[in-house]
């Protein structure tokens, strides 16, 4: 295993990208009616001219896989469906623009090869909870009020998407085609959850349906990246998707979160959960950004991409408070250079990790507390101290597992730590870079 990886996932921009060609519209491609026998609620793939398309494992894609017409359109270069499944996870549903590649993929993933992976889980989809109430926020409209008190790691909300856009679409497609498919995917969501889609927030209004349906998509989507959804794609294609979860867009932005959210690739579920004690009668709140930036450039981002100048406590503060913040954020990406830096003339120590920890605590940053926890336990172990590195350790599996999820590398990394320092990759690499050692340890 190589030198600490830190995944974050943050939300989308909240700006789709332009296409980055102009090519002409095929229009629409549909079946002649409506057909059962499949899993995802849709119509036939079909080419420009016609044929059936087939997915790169030779896996036929017949009119019998669809139920609903679908839009579809195509570049130069691929062909784009929007496709429904009104069965989707206990009969919510879900729509997903995307290849037939794609589409099939997903079609034979555990999502729906096993839809009983729903059943059990607690507080999925809620539209109530005893946890927690919508309700108006002063200055905010409505938000997430916690009901009771809730401590790090407790659950708080699971939800399964309205909509997933393959992020090619917007490198290959026009924006109208784009606009038309979107439309016509969402209107075949059951109509429980299409009236929760359709009202949510579009930030400034729309002229008509489909416009509606786009900017809901800007306003509220998050990216996701890593799905498990795997095809033999040309070079250079993204596995990301541009993904849209109304429970979740009730939860409005702090720069200091007191939850956060991962994004499950088994079940297709977006996950909440408290990053520090919250109480009862408390705003629960994301961040809709990298927490870990200066006040300049948090607020330059919330204002591109959301439209809305930031109030949190964080921002809020005076210009000497500011200053201070902004110099410790300053001395974090300092600090992560050098502990990113394996090379004899790093200068990382335990005791750097130690200061990492404080400030990260210090800028209250509960939502990446498990990032300063693993850099410390890294540094611990690599100086041959394993008792320190698994306290630090097991404090990075407890906020991993709400920030990251079972399934985060780091939280997988500190489990490994935690079970055997002494057979752990990082095990005294730091002496032994240092001091020349012959090893096999990989770093």
């Amino acid at each position: 295993m190589g030198p600490l990886h830190l995944a974050l996932l943050f939300p989308a921009l909240g700006l789709a990208k332009e296409p980055l060609s102009h090519l002409p519209d095929f229009g629409s491609c549909k079946s002649s009616g409506l057909l059962g026998g499949g899993i995802l609620g849709h119509e036939a793939a079909c080419s420009p001219h016609g044929a059936v398309l087939e997915d790169t494992n030779q896996t036929v894609l017949t009119a019998a896989s669809w139920r609903h017409k679908t839009s579809c359109s195509a570049s130069e270069k691929k062909e784009f469906c929007a496709y429904t499944s009104p069965e989707f996870a206990n009969g919510r549903g879900i729509m997903m623009l995307t290849t037939p590649q794609r589409a099939a993929e997903v079609e034979r993933s555990r999502i729906f090869t096993e839809p009983e992976i729903y059943a059990s889980m607690s507080n999925l989809n809620a539209e109530t909870s005893d946890r927690w109430k919508i309700e108006a926020v002063p200055g905010k409209g409505m938000g997430l009020i916690a009901t009771r008190n809730l401590q790090v790691g407790d659950h708080i909300m699971s939800t399964t998407p309205s909509a997933m856009i393959d992020y090619d679409v917007f490198y290959e497609l026009q924006a109208d085609q784009i606009h038309q498919m979107q439309g016509e995917g969402v209107s075949y969501l059951p109509e429980r959850h299409r009236n929760i889609f359709l009202n949510l927030s579009t930030h400034d209004g729309a002229e008509d349906y489909n416009s509606r349906v786009n900017k809901i998509i800007l306003t509220n989507a998050f990216d996701i990246d890593n799905t498990g959804v795997v095809t033999k794609q040309a070079e250079g294609d993204r596995e990301s998707w541009y993904t849209v979860f109304p429970e979740i867009s009730r939860m409005n932005h702090d720069c200091r979160a007191n939850a956060d959210y991962y994004f499950d690739v088994e079940t297709f579920t977006h996950n909440i959960h408290a990053v520090r004690p919250i109480f009862a009668g408390e705003e629960i709140t994301v961040s809709y950004i990298d927490p870990v930036q200066p006040r300049a450039e948090r607020l330059t981002r919330l204002n591109t991409s959301w439209h809305f100048p930031c109030s949190c406590s964080l921002c809020a503060q005076n210009e000497h408070a500011t200053a201070a913040s902004d110099a410790r954020i300053a001395q974090i990406e300092e600090l992560r250079a050098q502990f990113r830096d394996y090379e004899p003339t790093s200068q990382a120590t335990p005791a750097m990790g130690e200061l990492m920890v404080s400030l990260y605590e210090q800028e209250r940053l509960w939502s990446s507390m498990y990032e300063a926890y693993t850099y410390a336990a890294l540094e611990y172990n690599g100086a041959g101290e394993p008792w320190m590195a698994s306290k630090y350790a097991r404090l990075a599996i407890q906020h991993g597992l709400a920030a990251g999820g079972p399934r985060d590398s780091d939280v997988l990394a500190m489990s490994d730590l935690v079970r055997d320092p002494w057979a752990h990759w990082s095990w005294m690499l730091r002496t032994k870079r240092r001091m020349n050692w012959r090893s096999n340890v990989e770093a």
